[in-house]
C-alpha cells in the first residue's frame, strides 16, 4: 500500500535532485560560454601581438600572463620558405585557409579552437583545445552541485520529519476511527485540527449525522410496522379461532370477518413494502413523461366504485399538462390522496382532483368537503402510522407518508389547506373539508431529503 508519506518525501527530494541537475547543466553552459567569449579574445589578442612583433622563432616563446593549463598552441607558416614555426614541439595543425576564429578536428579526434592572421606571406594560428573549456566549466558547475549533494540527506530528514509531525493529526483521527464501535455514530472530535483535516472530518461527520438519522429512521419504521402488523395478524387468528369453534349457521359470518382481516392485513404489508422501496436514496430513478390529466382521469376510473359506494361525487377538472417524473409513483400519489378523501368524507359528499400549471411547476389538488383536518394536525399527517384522533376510519397510517415521500422525491412540496365548505345537514356539523395541494417541477431538479 503506498504511503502519502514516503511519497510526498520521495517527490520533494528528487524535485531537489533535478533541481540541481538543472542548475548545474544551465550553470555549465553559461560558464562555457564565458570562458569560451574569454579564451577567444586571449587567442586574438596573442596573434595580432605576434603579428606586430614580426618574429618567426617561436620555439621559446613565453606567453605572458598565460597558465600553461590554458595550453595555448601558435604556429606559424610561412609560404614563402615554405616552413612552419611552432610553439610546442607536436604534430601541427592543418594550415588555416580563412583568417578568424575557427574549430578544428585533428586526425586523433580532438577538437581545437584557433585564431588566424596574416602577415605577407605568413600565416599565423593560435589555438586551444576545447576539452579545456569544457573542464573549466564541469569544475564550476561541480562547485555548485557538490555543496546541494550534501544537503540533500539533511533536506530529506528535514523534510520526513516536518511531513510526520504534520501527518499525526491525521494519524489521530484514524486511531479514533478504529477504535469506535459499530454502533457509534457520535461526530469526530475537530479541534485543533488543520483547515485541510478539518474539512475532511467535518464532512465524515455530516455522513455521520445522515447515517445516524437514517438508521434511526429505520428502526422507527421497523418497529412501528411490526407494531401495525401484530394488531391485524392477531384479529385474523382470534377469527379463525371463532370460525373453527362457531355453529354453522354463524360461519358465513365468520368467514367474511376473516377475509376483511386478511384484506387489511394485506393492504398494510402492500402499503409497507412500497414506502420502504421508496425510503433508499436514489439518484437514478427513472425518469419519463407524465401526463397528469390522464393520472386525474385514470384514478377517478380507478376509485369510482368505491366513490359510489358511498355516494361520494368524484371529479377530475385537469388541464393538459405534462412533466418529466416517475409515471408509476406520480399515479400512486394522486390514489393515495383520493382514497384518502373517500376514507374521511361522508355520503354524499363531494372529492375533486385538480391539475394546473403555474409557472415552472404543476399545481395537483384533491379537495373534498369531509370534517377537514385541524391546522395543528396538518403538519403530522404525513408522518408514518400516524393518524387523527378520534376518527372512525380503519386505516393504516402509511398512506399519506408515501405521499410525501414521492413528492419529496420530486423535488417538490406538499400542503393542507381548507376545502370545499360543507354546510350542516342532516345532524351533521358544518365541515370546512380538507384540499391537499402538491406542487412539482415540470422538469427534474433537486429531490429535497428522504422524510423520516
Amino acid at each position: 500500500m503506498a504511503s502519502i508519506r514516503s511519497k510526498i518525501v520521495f517527490t520533494l527530494v528528487s524535485a531537489l535532485i533535478v533541481a540541481g541537475l538543472v542548475a548545474s547543466w544551465a550553470t555549465y553552459h553559461a560558464t562555457r560560454s564565458e570562458f569560451s567569449a574569454i579564451f577567444d579574445s586571449q587567442l586574438r589578442r596573442t596573434a595580432m601581438e605576434i603579428v606586430e612583433t614580426g618574429s618567426v622563432d617561436i620555439s621559446h616563446i613565453t606567453l605572458v600572463g598565460q597558465s600553461p593549463q590554458l595550453k595555448l598552441f601558435v604556429q606559424i607558416y610561412d609560404a614563402h620558405e615554405n616552413r612552419i614555426y611552432m610553439s610546442q614541439h607536436r604534430a601541427p595543425l592543418p594550415v588555416a585557409e580563412t583568417t578568424g576564429f575557427s574549430d578544428v578536428t585533428l586526425a586523433s579526434g580532438e577538437e581545437w579552437r584557433q585564431f588566424t592572421g596574416t602577415v605577407g606571406t605568413r600565416i599565423i594560428q593560435v589555438a586551444q583545445p576545447t576539452a579545456v573549456r569544457d573542464q573549466l566549466a564541469v569544475s564550476a558547475a561541480m562547485r555548485i552541485v557538490q555543496p546541494m549533494l550534501v544537503l540533500i540527506p539533511f533536506l530529506a530528514i528535514a523534510i520526513w520529519f516536518v511531513i510526520v509531525q504534520s501527518l499525526q493529526p491525521l494519524n489521530r483521527t484514524a486511531r479514533a476511527v478504529a477504535r469506535r464501535s459499530p454502533s457509534s455514530l457520535e461526530p469526530l472530535e475537530t479541534e485543533h485540527l488543520p483547515f485541510e483535516l478539518k474539512s475532511l472530518v467535518d464532512a465524515i461527520n455530516n455522513l455521520l449525522k445522515r447515517l445516524s438519522e437514517s438508521l434511526s429512521a429505520q428502526q422507527r419504521f421497523a418497529s412501528d410496522a411490526a407494531h401495525e402488523l401484530r394488531t391485524p395478524l392477531a384479529a385474523i387468528k382470534l377469527q379463525a379461532q371463532l370460525l373453527a369453534r362457531c355453529r354453522p349457521e354463524d360461519r358465513a359470518k365468520y368467514a367474511a370477518r376473516l377475509q376483511q382481516g386478511v384484506a387489511r392485513a394485506t393492504r398494510l404489508v402492500e402499503q409497507l413494502l412500497t414506502i420502504a422501496r421508496l425510503d433508499p436514496e436514489n439518484a437514478d430513478k427513472p425518469m419519463s413523461e407524465v401526463r397528469l390529466a390522464a393520472v386525474a382521469e385514470s384514478t377517478v376510473e380507478e376509485l369510482s366504485q368505491s366513490a359510489r359506494d358511498k355516494a361520494i361525487t368524484l371529479t377530475a377538472r385537469a388541464e393538459p399538462l405534462t412533466m418529466i417524473g416517475m409515471p408509476d409513483a406520480i399515479h400512486l400519489m394522486v390514489v393515495n390522496l383520493t382514497d384518502n378523501a373517500i376514507r374521511y368524507t361522508p355520503e354524499n359528499g363531494r372529492i375533486e382532483i385538480g391539475v394546473a400549471r403555474e409557472g415552472d411547476e404543476a399545481v395537483i389538488t384533491v379537495t373534498d368537503d369531509g370534517p377537514g383536518i385541524a391546522p395543528e394536525e396538518r403538519e403530522r399527517v404525513f408522518e408514518r402510522f400516524y393518524r387523527a384522533l378520534g376518527t372512525k376510519v380503519s386505516g393504516t397510517g402509511l398512506g399519506l407518508a408515501i405521499v410525501s415521500r414521492i413528492v419529496a422525491m420530486h423535488g417538490g412540496t406538499i400542503c393542507v389547506t381548507d376545502g370545499f365548505a360543507r354546510p350542516a345537514r342532516d345532524g351533521l356539523e358544518e365541515g370546512f373539508g380538507a384540499r391537499f395541494v402538491v406542487r412539482l417541477p415540470l422538469t427534474p431538479r433537486r429531490a429535497l431529503p428522504a422524510l423520516s
